[in-house]
């Protein structure tokens, strides 16, 4: 790419400038990782070598933040360049470092949209800028590559032991799920059997209801039967005396009659008598 190109062919030992502005924009225009080698070759003496780390790690993070260029950006924008702040727990804010730096000269801008790494540096060792883009930038290349390599162990170390947070995490989070849905199947489980046991005794009732029912169909069946019995030994009664009565009357009849011939028979030989 053009940026990178462009970036390599500067010279990693001097700033390009006639006057501390413009080596100051020169060195804000570096990648992230050029911006931090300049400020621990010039302070490597004093407080570098103790904080190398410390600076390659602000490196790692720009890289991390700046999502369009990673380690050939030079600035973070605003809402990153808080959360590089945040990262490192910095009481600091964007608002404060740039009121710092213009009153020390180093912005002129009224309106600033990026910040590199270099304005976070200024403010966070309390460098005098003009010291800085003059500095000597001596020879500590092989210091400088091993505290970069072991930042690069302890963020290796670091990545993987948030590897091993997320699985555990992944892996305990699967646990919760099976067991919630062992729960939720034990408790259908027990929605099941208790539903079946209702609809048991729902039946036991019914079956009940249904034999007391029936009982009572049998002893009405068996009472109608004895009353029906009962009419008809009543009406075969009935008829015993209705036949009984009606041969009573065919006698009092006969004997009516016999006695009505008799009394004409009895006439008719008082007739005959009184005749001769």
């Amino acid at each position: 790419p053009k940026t990178t190109q462009a970036m390599a062919e500067k010279n990693p030992n001097k700033l390009s400038g006639n006057n501390p502005d413009e080596k100051l924009a020169d060195l804000c225009s570096r990648t992230y990782k050029e911006q931090a080698v300049w400020f621990l070759n010039a302070y490597w003496e004093t407080w570098g070598e103790e904080n190398a780390e410390k600076l390659w790690s602000y490196v790692h993070k720009c890289n991390e933040l700046d999502i369009e260029k990673h380690e050939d950006g030079n600035a973070l924008d605003e809402l990153n360049a808080h959360r590089l702040l945040e990262a490192f727990d910095e009481t600091l804010t964007v608002r404060a470092m740039r009121e710092t730096l213009r009153s020390s000269g180093a912005i002129k801008e009224k309106r600033v949209k990026n910040v590199p790494l270099t304005h976070y540096l200024l403010c966070r060792f309390e460098v005098n800028w003009e010291e800085l883009v003059n500095a000597n930038q001596g020879d500590n290349k092989e210091e400088l590559e091993e505290a970069e390599r072991r930042l690069d162990e302890v963020q290796k170390a670091l990545e993987e032991s948030k590897q091993r947070d997320a699985e555990a995490a992944q892996a305990l989070q699967e646990s919760i799920s099976s067991e919630n849905a062992a729960k939720e199947r034990e408790a259908a489980a027990v929605a099941a059997a208790e539903e079946a046991k209702q609809k048991e005794e729902a039946a036991v009732a019914a079956a009940a209801e249904a034999k007391q029912k029936e009982e009572a169909a049998v002893a009405a069946a068996a009472e109608a039967k004895s009353q029906e019995e009962a009419a008809v030994a009543a009406a075969a009664e009935a008829k015993q005396k209705e036949e009984a009565a009606v041969a009573a009357a065919a006698e009092a009849k006969q004997k009516e009659e016999a006695a009505v011939a008799a009394a004409a028979e009895a006439k008719s030989r008082e007739e005959a008598r009184q005749k001769e």
